[in-house]
């Protein structure tokens, strides 16, 4: 059956990420598929006269992208509501923008932050009674960048029951001043046990603001995310998102894993969950372990002893826990998502996947490591052996002062060469998906391409000083980090990933070819137009 197109893109420089037509001048979409690809004679010919012609003027055409690990409702809240603390570089300037949002905000049960530097700022100069001198008595509770710490003021401690006497929560701690009494500062899941007990978004919160960032990720070319801490809450929120109309990414998710409960209430909720969510907006496929926390919080799990104490923090999942809830999970179809820093949490978690290929056999699960920061030599075959797949955030492997630092302190010169090894792994045969941890960094895509070639800080040349530049990649593995490996990582490549026919029209124009042009001048790219399933959610003013 032959169709009349919808809408077709003539005149473009198409890259389909589709290995038997890798280029081609047009393509027509017929509702929210492509239904063919080819020259501009060819699509022309599928045209009538209510077709809607795209002339894309020679720029490049490639598939939208999908960032497959990022924290969008949640950050998306964060960054909405709370007051943000991602450029304060002194405690000056960080007390100052706290006073001043409690100032504009008196009506806030609660003070929210998000964004300070646990590189400058930490359990020595956090405390709660400099939290105290700018929040007027109402609770606070401020979160790093990375959530992986948080500074709490004395009536947050006061309001949650933390004292002296209070037992550290599982996977996380609180510091302590000497009579035990907490100090400030919080590590792990101590800042979830705390947030509980402040006021929780409203559905309108998060629908506000997921919309507002929609609209957002789409004008830097993404339609696609994973979300990877999604309970059931959020989905709903997405389900409904959705239904409204204003969803305009597709949506993968994976829901935590806490290892102090029963892993058969865990797994039957995932059961239910991907049940329910499994369509091609908004879907539940995979479970998430958190097996380590970050270097700077010394919360990593390595191997070898940290160089500058002798000791290593522990697993949040010990070896013999991490082989059974694997397993299990393995056993009913769900992929594995797992959050791995220190080389001994990839260690554990290649392990786990191991044994879990053992008792179940092997299927096409693309069980991924997220992270990544330090790997032992013998484990990087492993990833191509076992079909593990790398969730690799390209955007921190460059030159930062304040982290190099602690890690110099901690793994020593000849560790800290072996940071982020992105290229050795791809050289190695691991699928390497890019995406970034939003919002813990930019999601600017083309930022973090950069950045993967470069090894270098926005703005630098090619003399500039570069973070192990042994482990660059290149601009077709990093394009296909955010589209085709994007969408195979999300299990859904069959119908997003590449510009192929059948697929749904999920395509981006850019202002620049990145294949031609200097890796230096990557992050200067604009989108001029993004479609989601052949519907416009984003035009350039210009275009």
């Amino acid at each position: 059956m032959s169709y009349i197109a919808d809408k077709i893109i003539v005149n473009g420089n198409i890259h389909t990420m589709d290995d038997i037509n890798e280029t081609a001048e047009a393509l027509a979409i017929y509702g929210d598929q492509i239904i063919a690809v080819g020259s501009n004679t060819e699509i022309k010919a599928l045209a009538d006269k209510n077709t809607q012609m795209i002339d894309a003027q020679g720029q490049l055409v490639l598939p939208g992208f999908q960032d497959t690990h990022i924290h969008f409702q949640a950050t998306s809240a964060d960054f909405f509501h709370y007051v943000p603390l991602h450029e304060m570089k002194t405690m000056d300037d960080l007390l100052s923008e706290i006073e001043r949002f409690c100032r504009e905000n008196p009506h806030k049960e609660w003070i929210k932050g998000i964004g300070f530097n646990p590189s400058i700022f930490n359990e020595n100069n956090l405390t709660k009674e400099r939290l105290d001198a700018v929040t007027g008595g109402r609770p606070a509770l401020i979160f790093s960048f990375d959530y992986h710490s948080g500074w709490a003021n004395s009536e947050a401690f006061r309001v949650a029951g933390v004292t002296a006497a209070s037992p550290e929560p599982a996977s996380g701690s609180y510091a302590r001043c000497a009579d035990g009494s907490p100090k400030g500062y919080i590590y792990e899941d101590a800042i979830w046990a705390m947030n509980r007990f402040s006021p929780s978004f409203s559905d309108e919160d998060y629908f506000e603001a997921m919309q507002h960032y929609c609209k957002v990720f789409n004008q830097h070319g993404i339609t696609g995310i994973l979300d990877a801490v999604a309970p059931r809450k959020t989905m709903e929120n997405y389900q409904a998102l959705n239904q409204q109309g204003h969803l305009t990414l597709r949506v993968a998710a994976t829901s935590k894993i806490f290892a102090h409960l029963p892993l058969a209430e865990q797994l039957q909720e995932l059961l239910s969950l991907r049940e329910i969510y499994a369509d091609d907006m908004v879907s539940l496929h995979s479970a998430k372990f958190f097996l380590d926390g970050v270097l700077e919080s010394g919360t990593a799990t390595l191997l070898e002893p940290r160089s500058d104490t002798g000791t290593t923090a522990p697993l949040m999942f010990d070896q013999p826990q991490i082989n059974e809830f694997f397993t299990a999970f393995d056993k009913e179809k769900f992929q594995l998502h797992v959050h791995t820093i220190g080389d001994g949490a990839v260690n554990a978690a290649l392990n786990g996947i191991e044994y879990a290929r053992q008792m179940n056999g092997a299927w096409d699960s693309r069980h991924q490591l997220a992270h990544i920061q330090l790997v032992t030599g013998s484990d990087f075959p492993r990833f191509k052996q076992l079909g593990v797949y790398g969730n690799v955030q390209p955007l921190w492997a460059q030159p930062d002062p304040d982290n190099d630092k602690i890690a110099l302190e901690m793994l020593g010169e000849e560790r800290c060469r072996q940071i982020f090894p992105i290229g050795e792994l791809v050289r190695q045969g691991m699928v390497c998906a890019l995406s970034s941890d939003w919002g813990v960094s930019t999601f600017d895509p083309f930022a973090i391409m950069q950045t993967a070639l470069t090894r270098q800080v926005s703005g630098a040349s090619e003399s500039s000083p570069a973070h192990n530049p042994h482990y660059r990649i290149d601009i077709d593995t990093a394009i296909k980090g955010y589209t085709i490996n994007a969408a195979r990582a999300a299990w859904r490549e069959k119908t997003t990933g590449s510009l192929t026919v059948g697929k749904f029209a999920d395509l981006i124009i850019l202002n620049q070819d990145l294949y031609t042009i200097s890796p230096y001048e990557i992050e200067k790219t604009k989108v001029l137009l993004t479609l989601l399933g052949g519907k416009e959610v984003y035009r350039a003013p210009s275009y």
